[in-house]
C-alpha cells in the first residue's frame, strides 16, 4: 500500500495479474477520503499498474502530486483539486518502466529505452 503523507490518498495493490504470455501486472484499487475511485481515475476502468515498482516515487517532495503507474496510461493526481494528468501512453510499459522522479512541478518517466518530462501546470 502506498499513501499520503496526509493519508487522504491511498494506493492498494490487491492482487496480481497476468493477462498474456508473461506480462505481469498488478491489480490496484485507488481510494481518496477512505472512498474508493478506482473506476473514477483508471482509463477504461484498467486498474492494472506496472510490474517493477522498486523505484517508483508516489508522491512529490512538495506532496502537491501523486504518480500513478497504470500499466499503458499512467496518471498524476493533483492532491490539492484532485483533478487527473494524464502522461504521454506508453504500450508495453510494463515491460519498459524503471523508475519516476518528480522536479520543479514536472514528472519525469524513466524506460529502459527512454525518458519522458511532462509538465504539471
Amino acid at each position: 500500500m502506498y499513501k499520503t503523507k496526509s493519508e487522504h490518498i491511498e494506493l492498494r495493490i490487491v492482487g496480481y495479474d497476468e493477462p498474456n504470455n508473461g506480462r505481469e501486472l498488478h491489480i490496484a484499487e485507488l481510494f481518496i477520503n477512505g472512498k474508493n475511485c478506482s473506476d473514477d481515475y483508471f482509463k477504461n476502468k484498467w486498474n492494472r499498474l506496472n510490474f517493477n515498482l522498486s523505484e517508483f516515487i508516489f508522491e512529490s517532495d512538495d506532496l502537491n502530486y501523486v504518480f500513478i503507474p497504470a500499466e499503458g496510461d499512467a496518471f498524476v493526481i493533483n492532491t490539492q483539486t484532485l483533478s487527473i494528468i494524464y502522461v504521454p501512453p506508453k504500450g508495453g510499459s510494463t515491460l519498459f518502466f524503471k523508475k519516476n522522479e518528480f522536479l520543479n512541478n514536472k514528472i519525469i518517466l524513466h524506460y529502459t529505452d527512454e525518458s519522458i518530462e511532462v509538465s504539471l501546470d
